[in-house]
């Protein structure tokens, strides 16, 4: 399994970077120059080159921003995963040097040494393609257009904190994020686009514990592509952030301190938070012997909360189980419970399920949230319905998270 990204300007057909994961080499110079011109042949012939097929690889074209040319190649990877790597690329590179510099290209050169700051994010992009089943095509680039979070008992501890931070620093965006997960934010930083949240959450966690502080001027790609705000990022304890959007008012010396003294009250209570990764979800929440993986969606907010149960299983191992549980929300979940087509508006779907000889799968949908479990196949059929209810009621009944 493999995936090959490459980005050209759509006027000369000039390569500005090339990013791959898995096992693949560098394509030469010259096929990528064919690749180029198949498509802007079509272009010519005022059609548009989607995107093609073989046995063993999938290939997508996508212009943006009618200055940049995406070439994806990837293997064992379906064609609507790979289109969505390729618009989340381009809100990156948009994010980090702004629209009248990508339309503009005034300076190739300069553009492709600044643009070095998103290359950590496009990895961490293709880190998230999740390949699937190989021998179904099936792939998703994680749960997409929604942001991945982290439920603690905490939460609503931290969340108290986090407002006073806030508005000590003047700001209104604001969040924590555990592991690369949102555990707590304010209201205005869920006002953003949830594209947004999660290059924003990528970027804090691209930069790595090697920084305690980081001050970086962002573009929102759909809330502000041409005025940059002030993205720092304050590293409270390993793996714990406190990310921040700001003006240029504030000194990032006196963001340090505000976080430091609003903060330094919660130091447990933050290293309780983080025992709850890799889980996602506290330990005092015991979950039905028979259930191998959860996939909470809040569809209004646009985030979500997986996690396999950590009980051992000998059926199917933990990436298994998450592979499973994404597979049934796409084909299943996405189409029946979540669709917006005409022909399906007036139906009223709650619940959904599949049965296979190794495991079983259910969904629920209440109160703008959806809940998909993943059981064991000796679990009957007929109690699925009330283990799932009672499994949402559990984390809904929760309030101290925040969800």
């Amino acid at each position: 399994m493999s995936v090959q990204l490459m980005c050209l300007t759509s006027g000369g057909g000039l390569p500005i970077f090339t990013r791959c994961k898995g096992n693949t080499e560098n394509l030469p110079f010259s096929l990528i120059g064919s690749l180029n011109g198949v498509h802007m042949f079509s272009k010519s012939q005022r059609m548009e080159l989607l995107s093609t097929v073989t046995n063993d690889y999938t290939v997508v074209w996508k212009e943006l921003y009618d200055s940049l040319i995406f070439i994806g190649i990837a293997s064992a990877c379906t064609t609507e995963a790979l289109t969505q790597v390729i618009e989340c690329a381009g809100s990156a590179m948009v994010m980090v040097v702004g629209m009248d510099e990508i339309i503009a290209q005034r300076n190739i050169e300069r553009l492709k040494r600044e643009l070095r700051v998103c290359s950590p994010v496009i990895d961490r992009l293709l880190d998230c393609l999740d390949f699937g089943d190989a021998n179904t095509n099936q792939s998703t680039i994680s749960i997409s257009g929604m942001v991945k979070t982290i439920l603690t008992p905490e939460n609503h501890l931290i969340k108290i904190v986090l407002d006073t931070f806030t508005e000590c620093i003047d700001s209104m965006y604001s969040c924590v994020l555990i592991h690369g997960k949102l555990a707590v934010a304010t209201d205005s930083w869920w006002t953003l686009h949830p594209t947004e949240i999660k290059l924003l959450s990528l970027l804090a966690s691209a930069e790595g514990s090697s920084t305690t502080s980081k001050d970086t001027p962002v573009f929102l790609p759909f809330k502000s592509p041409k005025a940059a705000f002030r993205f720092v990022t304050c590293s409270l304890l390993p793996d714990v952030q406190v990310c921040c959007l700001c003006g240029p008012e504030q000194q990032l010396e006196e963001i340090e301190n505000s976080a430091a003294y609003c903060f330094k009250s919660t130091m447990e209570i933050l290293g309780s938070a983080v025992q709850c990764h890799p889980r996602n979800f506290p330990a005092t929440i015991q979950l039905d012997a028979g259930i191998l993986g959860v996939l909470l969606i809040n569809v209004e907010c646009r985030k979500y909360m997986m996690s396999k149960n950590p009980q051992p299983k000998r059926i199917v191992n933990g990436s298994h189980r998450l592979d499973i549980l994404r597979t049934f929300y796409y084909q299943a979940v996405l189409d029946v419970l979540l669709s917006l087509r005409e022909d399906v508006e007036s139906t009223v779907v709650k619940e959904t399920y599949w049965c296979s000889e190794y495991h079983k799968c259910y969904a629920l949908k209440q109160h703008g949230n959806v809940l998909c479990v993943l059981y064991n196949a000796n679990v009957p059929t007929m109690v699925m319905r009330s283990l799932t209810r009672a499994t949402l009621k559990v984390f809904m009944a929760e309030k101290q998270f925040c969800w």
